[in-house]
């Protein structure tokens, strides 16, 4: 199981990290956790086309982890994709409004040509496109879902999404090779809604996974040393989120390179 990250930023502009988004490529399956504006770009400078995309698992509703929902939408009704295999869309409940309220707005979001399925879905276990999801609720909004995705070879990549730190990071992150977390504020400069580097490595170290990728930067963050920050409460790997690194995972493993 391969998990790149397409964009390690936030709804702040920054030059170099693009809003929340990650590949998750298993086989021939890929799956997009998040998918903030921009994200599709930085998918296709991975080799990504839109017609690759099998399924997106949104882990919440904000502008920063979703706007790019439209994009490909709209992007999917070109007639070079008619006839692709149907597309799947997850996340909480309110996900069905939500693309309600953009297709009422953009009625040519529409699907023409291909199958939208949209599922709303709540904790426990799911198949996505073929590989096992496990959802699991975070405290960050009322419809927050944290991610734990496993692969055909049996490693593990969890995702926190937002989230301030709560007891079920642990269950969500419980021995996984990888551990994408939210770190969005550096110890110094704490923000509502949101973890620093610290209770991300917290976290880690209470899951006891193999490598935590904190990531989710604010501005804020610069300048700060976010990796000493997390190795202060994790002694495991930590691998300090950038655009366009990619992991590759299997049990008990993981090797990094950029894409």
């Amino acid at each position: 199981m391969r998990v790149t990250i397409l964009g390690s930023g936030t709804a702040v502009p920054n030059a170099d990290r693009f809003p929340a988004g990650y590949l998750v490529a298993d086989g021939g399956t890929r799956v997009l956790v998040d998918l903030g504006p921009g994200v599709l770009r930085r998918a296709a400078a991975c080799g990504i086309d839109l017609g690759d995309i099998d399924a997106v698992l949104l882990t919440h509703f904000h502008t920063d982890h979703c706007a790019d929902l439209a994009a490909l939408l709209f992007g999917l009704r070109s007639p070079r994709y008619e006839g692709r295999r149907p597309l799947l869309v997850a996340g909480a409940h309110g996900l069905a409004e939500l693309l309600g309220h953009l297709t009422a707005a953009w009625p040519w979001l529409s699907p023409r040509g291909f199958e939208l399925e949209v599922r709303e879905i709540g904790e426990g276990g799911h198949e996505i496109a073929g590989l096992r999801v496990e959802a699991v609720r975070v405290e960050h909004t009322d419809a927050s879902l944290g991610y734990r995705v496993t692969g055909s070879n049996g490693a593990v990549a969890a995702f926190s999404g937002d989230a301030v730190y709560c007891p079920a990071l642990v269950p969500l992150a419980r021995g996984a090779e990888l551990f994408i977390c939210d770190s969005a504020f550096p110890g110094a400069l704490p923000g509502p809604g949101h973890m620093t580097p610290a209770e991300a490595g917290r976290a880690a170290a209470a899951a006891g996974v193999h490598t935590l990728v904190p990531t989710h930067f604010y501005p804020e963050c610069d300048g700060h040393d976010l990796e000493a920050e997390a190795r202060a409460e994790f002694t495991g790997e930590v691998v300090l989120a950038r655009d366009l690194l990619s992991f590759e995972l299997a049990p008990g493993r993981v090797g990094h390179a950029e894409s």
